[in-house]
């Protein structure tokens, strides 16, 4: 099963390739004509998406959130329910202020979360009202945050309003545009309440939860707050041990989830990760939902090497767009192969290459190539001759990419491959910017 430390290994590979391109570029089973390396790394180099996923992986970092709400909203159970664990140990970092907390929360010696916990500043009295939005003002600019989470609890409806004006002035005052999600906990606490478990939740349960989640979108929509996507959970778990609280640390990290009564935790993870920071993003991943991990990474970098595919056909250079166009699909199924674990040479290249027949980068002007079978090993490239579109290369780029994945992460037979390549294709074509 994989664990965080063999995924963190196989993105180390992942980088040691970026990093060292002219040795993998080597190792292709391909020769390019002189000079055409160049032009494959500056393909490479100095695309924008390419650059942002390495940088993202390399650079990766736990999240730094906002976490708004009254006392008793649920702050510390969202923060269980979102990793599945009991995380009870918080270091807490002095912020100047007695009106905020910062607190890094750890599990396993690592830090999971960095936090800035703003419990009871919206129930400050209003001559302090002021200062503490200007308080949290001054630790967001120096917190530089990933996203705003905005708790409000479904069951109360008296103070909804007050609430929501607080994250409106929040929002006024500091003037930035941070990612706001405002989170209805305690779902499971509404009519039927009895029923915790979210698989059994009722027609009239669901639909009280969807009414809430109406009301709170009407509100932030009347006030105006912008860009808040509101999202209903239940963050109910019952450990394997009673009074988790009480327990010492080392117990505390022995708990076990008795009874899971979580509802749309994938929905806000989801959330988070597609709008905060690519570095937090990737560490997220990592820390939730390391089975998703490799390939919501594996399908980024799909995409980011279909983007870098466009340019060769928009930009004029000295070779053919085939001669670029072929590095840069290798190199980006290597790199899928090495995000899977796999180990690829020259040899395996070519058979994965084979395998697809005539579609693809080899049906986009090198079906002469696939012909040619296993002399395909260090064929030298043909110079010219060759006009590929800005669509047939992100669609072949981005079908080659899906094939791998299908091939390395997914575990296809090699008799499938035609198949899903011809699928892919057809799919890029759709995703191909105008």
């Amino acid at each position: 099963m994989l664990d965080k430390k063999m995924l963190e290994l196989r993105l180390s590979r992942i980088i040691n390739l970026y990093d060292n391109l002219d040795e993998l570029i080597d190792s292709l089973p391909v020769k390019l004509p002189k000079g055409a390396k160049e032009q494959v790394k500056k393909v490479i180099f100095n695309n924008k998406e390419i650059k942002e996923v390495i940088s993202g992986i390399k650079e990766r970092r736990p999240p730094r959130l906002i976490m708004v709400g009254r006392t008793g909203v649920g702050k510390s159970s969202l923060i269980n329910a979102i990793f599945g664990k009991y995380i009870a140990k918080t270091s807490p970092v002095e912020i100047g202020t007695t009106q905020l907390s910062r607190y890094n929360y750890e599990a396993d010696g690592d830090i999971l979360f960095e936090v800035i916990d703003t419990r009871g500043i919206a129930e400050s009295s209003n001559e302090r009202e002021t200062t503490a939005e200007e308080d949290l003002k001054k630790a967001i600019e120096d917190f530089d945050p990933d996203a705003v989470l905005f708790l409000s609890d479904a069951t109360q409806r008296a103070r909804m309003d007050e609430d929501v004006n607080y994250i409106k002035n929040v929002y006024e005052e500091i003037g930035i545009k941070i990612p706001l999600v405002t989170v209805l906990t305690h779902v499971d606490d509404l009519e039927p309440s009895r029923i915790k478990e979210p698989d059994k939740y009722t027609s009239s349960k669901l639909r009280n939860i969807e009414d809430k989640k109406q009301q709170m979108e009407n509100l932030l929509k009347n006030l105006k707050v912008d860009s808040s996507t509101v999202i209903p959970v239940s963050t109910y778990i019952e450990w394997d041990r009673e009074d988790p609280h009480l327990l010492s640390e080392e117990e505390q990290q022995d708990l076990h989830i008795d009874f899971d009564g979580r509802y749309n935790m994938d929905e806000l993870i989801d959330f988070l990760e597609s709008n905060i920071d690519f570095r937090a993003s990737i560490y997220l991943m990592m820390t939730t939902r390391i089975d998703k991990a490799v390939r919501k990474i594996s399908n980024i970098l799909v995409n980011s090497f279909a983007i870098a595919s466009t340019t060769i056909a928009l930009s004029p250079i000295p070779f053919s767009d085939i001669v670029i166009l072929v590095p840069l699909q290798l190199i980006l199924v290597t790199f899928i192969a090495y995000l899977s674990g796999a180990d690829i040479d020259k040899e395996s290249a070519k058979e994965f290459l084979l395998s697809i027949g005539g579609v693809g980068i080899l049906g986009y002007g090198l079906r002469t190539l696939a012909q040619q079978g296993s002399k395909f090993l260090n064929l030298v490239i043909p110079g010219t001759g060759s006009v590929v579109s800005s669509t047939i290369a992100f669609s072949g780029t981005y079908a080659i990419g899906k094939t791998a994945q299908a091939y390395y992460i997914d575990k296809k037979r090699k008799e499938e491959l035609e198949t899903i390549m011809k699928k892919a294709s057809e799919e890029g074509k759709d995703k191909a910017p105008d």
